[in-house]
Order: structure tokens, then C-alpha cells, then sequence
């Protein structure tokens, strides 16, 4: 079997073994609901076959954060399996975005984000803020807080630090005030 693009969001049911029942193809997932979201069963999406089940209820342990928005899925933080076929993946907006280097950059483009995230990035030397604080005060997905964040260090507006997950505005440039001898 090949790998899976997207996510098949095949329903919410209340138990486990209801779940499985569902799970035909790579990217089937079903949301396992019993008053509160408890996990999503899928289907590897890798096509190895396996069953993976992603814990939501932070009563159980750590967890995963499921976003739906617009009726697509989307996961927060990436699923990487340390056993069987090892598949490292991100799951927004029911696309597969592969960890590997092999998958293009998701199409995300929303400047009203960007502006938010502006507003809410602390002033140098402030501390620097984690995109994931600044995505639970926005009411936010992650990723698209991560890279609002992403693209402000690209515009020179933000700086990041601890390894890309921590964002500030970028300190004032100095105007050039010298002299330039082009003869020299």
C-alpha cells in the first residue's frame, strides 16, 4: 500500500472496538467521543497496517490536541511512532504533512494571523514567548501560530530562540549614519 495524503475522518463512536470497525484504508481516523473527545483511532497512514490511537483526554495522561475547524481535522503535536514502520507526521486540516523532507510545505497563508501574533510577541529584551502560549491566548491552532511565527522571522520583524519554538519582536535597526566613499 502507498502512503496516505489526507485524513478520512470516518466518524466519532464511543468505544475503541466501534473505532476499528471503521478503519478500512491508510488515513482512516475515527474520534472516540464519551462525553468528552477520549482519542482518535487511525490507520497508519504510512500503509504499514498498524493501528495507532492518540490519547485526548488529559485526565489519562499526556496528550494530544485535536482541532476541527471548517469540518477538517487537525493534530497537535505530531505523530511520530518509535516502533513498527516509524512514521513521523503532522495532521492539519486532513492533510498528511510528512516529517521526512519529502513533503512540500503546507499551503498556509493567513495575514490576519500573522497581525496577531505581532501584536502579542513581547518587545526586546523581554523574555520570548512559546508559539504554543501565544496559540492557547489567540484560541489558536499550534502550527498556524508556529508558522505566523515562522514568518515574521523571515519578514526581520521577530526573533526566535530555544530551537525555533520561542518568538519576540526583533530589536530596532540602527540607521546607517556614516559616510560611504565611493572612491575609495
Amino acid at each position: 500500500m502507498s502512503r496516505a495524503k489526507e485524513i478520512a475522518h470516518r466518524g466519532v463512536v464511543e468505544r475503541y472496538s466501534e473505532a476499528i470497525a471503521h478503519l478500512k484504508s491508510p488515513g482512516d481516523a475515527v474520534l472516540v467521543k464519551r462525553g468528552t473527545p477520549r482519542s482518535i483511532v487511525m490507520q497508519c497512514p504510512e500503509g504499514c497496517g498498524e493501528v495507532i490511537t492518540l490519547n485526548l483526554d488529559r485526565r489519562s495522561g499526556p496528550a494530544w490536541r485535536y482541532f476541527e475547524r471548517r469540518k477538517r481535522l487537525t493534530i497537535y503535536p505530531s505523530i511520530w511512532r518509535d516502533s513498527g514502520c516509524r512514521a513521523h507526521f503532522i495532521v492539519w486540516n486532513n492533510e498528511i504533512l510528512w516529517c521526512d523532507g519529502k513533503t512540500n510545505e503546507p499551503q498556509w497563508d493567513d495575514q490576519d494571523l500573522v497581525a496577531a501574533v505581532e501584536k502579542l510577541l513581547p518587545p526586546t529584551p523581554e523574555p520570548h514567548r512559546h508559539f504554543e502560549e501565544l496559540a492557547s491566548q489567540l484560541d489558536a491552532v499550534p502550527w498556524e501560530v508556529l508558522w505566523a511565527c515562522q514568518t515574521l522571522v523571515r519578514r526581520g520583524v521577530a526573533e526566535s530562540s530555544e530551537r525555533g519554538t520561542k518568538f519576540g519582536k526583533s530589536p530596532p535597526r540602527k540607521a546607517f549614519a556614516g559616510r560611504i566613499d565611493l572612491e575609495a
